[in-house]
């Protein structure tokens, strides 16, 4: 089976948190494949993009242990939970900087 892309922002705001960015790398690396985008101008770093229900939706702020293991279990059980809910950009709904 392949991996689900996941779209991880590569905006200054998003690098600068250099600590969470390589944590979350490190935690999609085994489940996922990592596609490096443009700043998507939602940025609260680090912000990555899930397809969800056919739409590609942003969620940002992805930098905490809780933020990181609701990203796997959604990619893991296709769940959105509320910790990713919380997170979500309506306003970059289907939408991708390249």
């Amino acid at each position: 089976m392949a991996k689900p892309r996941v779209y991880v922002c590569g905006g200054d705001d998003c690098r600068k948190r250099k600590r969470a960015r390589k944590k979350l790398r490190k935690a999609l690396d085994a489940v996922a494949l990592e596609v490096p985008v443009k700043c998507q101008n939602v940025c609260k770093g680090p912000v990555v993009g899930l397809e969800v229900e056919g739409d590609l939706q942003w969620f940002a702020s992805v930098r905490g242990k809780k933020a990181r293991g609701a990203v796997l279990e959604y990619l893991e059980r296709g769940k959105l939970g509320p910790e990713l809910k919380d997170r979500r950009r309506k306003k970059r709904t289907g939408k991708l900087r390249k």
